[in-house]
């Protein structure tokens, strides 16, 4: 049961800190300036890519601990 909660909580923690990092990556853009009027903006590369990592992982963790849950839940098979 402890191992159980202690996914989950890493679980929660890595989609809520990639979920952020995502979010902070977006909304401080990097801009290179250009040579005419305009200039290219895109996303902060350096919160992006750690962020989807950390996302990726605490979806992982999370799907771990929702099959360790079912798998101690489910029935015995008598046969």
């Amino acid at each position: 049961m402890n191992r159980l909660r202690l996914l989950l909580g890493l679980g929660a923690f890595g989609v809520v800190g990639g979920g952020l990092s995502i979010w902070y990556g977006f909304r401080n853009e990097m801009c290179t300036v250009g040579t005419g009027v305009q200039s290219q903006c895109g996303p902060n590369i350096i919160f992006l890519i750690p962020g989807i990592l950390l996302a990726l992982v605490g979806i992982g963790l999370l799907l771990m601990a929702y099959q360790r849950g079912s798998s101690s839940r489910s029935p015995p098979i008598d046969g």
